[in-house]
């Protein structure tokens, strides 16, 4: 059983990731581990490991569940994958279910199976080592949570079904013959658990991750003198030195969980990209031997149920068994009239060391430090120490745990390079406030949530809106506290008592709990405002082009303008739009059209558009947290109280182009890419094909993009607009400019033609013409489908400039420049 990774394609950065907090959207793709058939032949069986027999007889020990999605495996290839699951569910725990995908599918000759962890992730709450990256399903046990989205795997598997000599029987009794599949599988999860990591070579230099940071199995790794292969200070990165010792022979495992020799890896002379490092040795664990399962070969006949003693400590020491300590900051006090209480809930794998449970606290960020023993509480797993403090200052602190196997964690991560703190003493600090201001308010709804992030390093004691219409008598709304810091209310005005045209004034002002009772306000001065918006009489049709000034729009976020690249004016979001730049937010930008909609059978909307927004990670579908931002196009039955999309939302996958265009330049985080006329691709919708409306609704149309944090594009651009206008939506454009790329440009000798449509195209002509105007390439192509892709030999093209124009059937023509060199 082998591991393969390509030099080149070693890690795939995602660098945009989860859309709530920062940590998540730095998480990093590997490809999986590979897992090849050896012709030799070894019969042998080894049983499931003591703990697992113990574990299925005690139903009160903690127990993982993983649960699979089988993608094409028969009945009986499912029962002997479904041992291997049940085997590692017994020998370790999260609360966290993990979800495996596994596919049957055809692979390379004498490939078994492939495997691996489908994201890591560093620097999470509870990571126990600061830029080391954790496979997933490891992080979601540490943190307790679900870190990817919620349709995500946190293991993919994909076993050859053209393999004729599988063995399915879960007995151990593997003829000599046949490949055991509970063996192959138990191996490849134990790869997709975390026994895989970093580490390639290249030009005869050895190194790890293309950003310098390891994974957590790679912190481990040490030499025959113990030195830790990831210590910069000893082997840089990449290093001929690091070559040297990643194809030393002799490397190691270092833990402290078992005893004797620290597990021996496999790390031959000649490195393997397939075997070294992240196997255990051939020749230490032969055949038969405890420890054989996670050696690279396997042989037919070989049956081995037990991850073995060594891989048992290997996953445990990595975190699949750990302490977890979780833990509520103390805020800030003004007087130290009383002892103050800190308390940890803390949960171990292992025993708890009763003797070694610190809080630890320092008042000069831990120049000097003092510390003071954890005792349990009347609460299972609840500690607390108290302590006297009557200085005025800033006190900082962390809490310290170890195990009865001496290893020790801490909280915060990386402590004491971070750490909690509070203050004593009297507070001057105003509360902090963040809310998304309203922007309008439709007369057909006349309630409006309002929603206040407050927070405050003493405590919050009252969150209001002051508000006023039209310079009138001020007003308070009280708002209540949902969340820990979130506060809410409803803002309504009765019916009557405003209209179209009306301006709504108000702020938020926020008391806090000291002594000074501090007040915070936003805006700090002023007000925000907001227009009372009254919506015009029903239509069956709506058309517009933008060229001529248009006041059927609702709200400031899109803007009707001619813009940089493009001939006409169009119905623009803001380039670039905005993204938050804190955990947990997300904005909405909207314009909405005054004329609600009276839906017709087989009623259409058409419109000419480019998206350059922020595009999800691959397989993740609309509606799933890793989607990340979107635009889409909803509808309102009830005069915009709630809104239903008229087909799901959509980002810059949706086309090629679009994709590689976002992708081709970058500032930090965020696209700095700009478009031009030529990325126009025609959007078609039916207004009632998800069945969310109907024939006989009346609908307000709304225009949304949406925005979670850390990163951006140039946004949104809508054109030739069409609702139920049947003379154009019943004959739209069949090929849009964004949907044909030709590339590369300049060319030399060849040109390709890629098209990526969302109508069929069933014929078409590619022409070129050169500066004068004359054809000089005339070829008919028949394609049959919505795609396309060929290649000109330009070589005997004179150098110059030469206009290239792909004409389907009906339609436009596409045309580009092409510089030929």
């Amino acid at each position: 059983m082998k591991k393969y990774l390509g030099l080149v394609i070693f890690l795939l950065l995602l660098g945009r990731g989860y859309g709530q907090e920062s940590w998540k959207k730095n998480g990093i793709k590997l490809p999986p581990t590979i897992c090849y058939a050896s012709p030799e032949t070894h019969k042998s069986f080894i049983g499931p490991p003591a703990e697992y027999t113990a574990n299925l007889k005690s139903a009160s020990l903690k127990k993982a569940t993983i649960l699979v999605t089988y993608n094409g495996f028969s009945a009986e290839a499912q029962l002997a994958f479904q041992k291997a699951v049940d085997i590692w569910s017994e020998l370790i725990y999260s609360s966290v279910p993990i979800h495996v995908q596994a596919n049957w599918v055809s692979l390379d000759k004498n490939v078994l199976g492939s495997c691996g962890p489908a994201d890591y992730f560093k620097n999470f709450n509870s990571t126990q080592t600061w830029d080391c990256y954790y496979p997933v399903a490891l992080v979601e046990k540490m943190m307790g949570e679900e870190v990817n989205s919620s349709g995500s795997f946190e293991i993919v598997g994909s076993f050859n079904k053209d393999f004729t000599n599988w063995y399915f029987g879960t007995d151990g009794n593997t003829p000599a013959n046949k490949y055991d599949f509970v063996s192959t599988v138990l191996h490849e999860l134990t790869h997709g658990l975390g026994f895989s990591g970093f580490f390639y070579t290249s030009s005869g230099r050895g190194g790890y991750g293309t950003d310098g940071l390891s994974a957590n199995f790679d912190q481990y790794v040490v030499n025959k003198a113990g030195d830790q292969l990831v210590n910069t200070s000893l082997f840089a990165n990449p290093s001929i030195n690091l070559y040297k010792n990643l194809t030393s022979g002799w490397l190691e495992f270092n833990t402290s969980l078992v005893d004797g020799q620290m597990p021996r890896l496999y790390a031959p002379a000649t490195y393997d990209d397939g075997s070294s490092i992240y196997h255990l040795d051939e020749s230490t664990y032969p055949l038969g031997n405890a420890n054989s399962l996670m050696t690279p070969f396997t042989g037919m006949g070989e049956a081995i149920f037990d991850p073995g003693p060594n891989t048992l400590a290997i996953m445990y020491d990595m975190g699949w068994k750990n302490i977890s300590i979780f833990h509520t900051p103390l805020k800030d006090i003004e007087f130290a009239t009383k002892s103050e209480n800190f308390e940890a809930k803390i949960e171990s794998d292992f025993d708890l060391d009763s003797t070694s449970l610190y809080l630890v606290y320092s008042s000069d960020k831990f120049v000097h430090a003092d510390s003071v023993l954890l005792l349990p509480t009347a609460t299972t797993a609840v500690f607390n120490a108290q302590l006297n403090l009557t200085k005025i200052g800033t006190y900082e602190y962390y809490f310290s745990a170890t195990d009865v196997k001496n290893r020790k964690f801490v909280l915060p991560s990386n402590s004491p390079s971070r750490y909690f703190s509070f203050k004593i003493g009297v507070d001057n600090v105003p509360p902090v406030l963040t809310h998304d201001p309203v922007k309008f308010l439709l007369t057909t709804n006349l309630s409006v949530p309002i929603s206040v992030e407050a927070t405050d390093n003493i405590g919050i004691r009252s969150v209001v809106v002051d508000y006023f219409v039209n310079g009138g008598l001020m007003k308070q709304l009280a708002l209540q506290n949902d969340t820990a810091d979130i506060y809410t209310g409803i803002l309504s005005f009765p019916e009557g008592s405003v209209t179209d045209g009306d301006v709504v004034s108000y702020r938020i002002v926020a008391t806090d709990n000291s002594s000074n009772s501090n007040v915070g306000k936003l805006p700090a001065s002023g007000f925000f405002t907001f227009n009372i918006q009254g919506i015009y009489n029903p239509v069956e049709r709506y058309v517009t082009n933008f060229d001529a000034p248009n006041t059927d729009f609702i709200g400031s976020d899109f803007t009707i303008k001619a813009v940089s690249g493009f001939d006409s004016p169009a119905l623009n979001s803001a380039h670039p739009y905005l993204s938050p730049d804190a955990d947990n937010m997300e904005f909405n930008f909207t314009s909405i059209l005054k004329y609600p909609i009276i839906l017709k059978p087989g009623g259409k909307m058409t419109y000419d558009e480019i998206v350059l927004v922020e595009p999800g990670d691959v397989g993740n579908n609309f509606g799933d947290t890793d989607f990340w931002d979107y635009v889409i196009v909803e509808g309102s039955k009830d005069g915009g109280i709630t809104w239903l999309p008229f087909e799901d939302g959509y980002d810059s996958n949706a086309q090629t182009a679009w994709l590689d265009l976002y992708n081709s330049s970058f500032s930090v985080n965020n696209s700095t890419a700009v478009p031009t006329k030529n990325l126009f691709v025609q959007h078609a919708t039916d207004l009632l094909a998800n069945g969310n409306f109907s024939a006989g609704d009346v609908v307000l149309v709304r225009f949304r993009l949406f925005s979670d944090p850390y990163a951006n594009g140039w946004g949104w651009i809508i054109d030739n607009l069409a609702i139920q206008d049947y003379n154009t939506a019943s004959t739209p454009e069949l090929l849009s400019p964004g949907e044909v790329n030709f590339f590369p440009n300049p060319a030399t000798n060849l040109l390709n033609v890629s098209i990526q449509a969302k109508n069929d195209i069933k014929n078409m002509i590619l022409k070129a013409y050169n500066s004068s105007g004359q054809l000089v390439y005339n070829q008919q192509y028949s394609v049959g489908s919505n795609r396309f892709l060929a290649s000109v030999d330009v070589s005997n093209f004179t150098p110059g400039l030469y206009l290239f124009a792909l004409e389907p059937e009906k339609g436009k023509p596409v045309t580009q420049k092409i510089l030929i060199r």
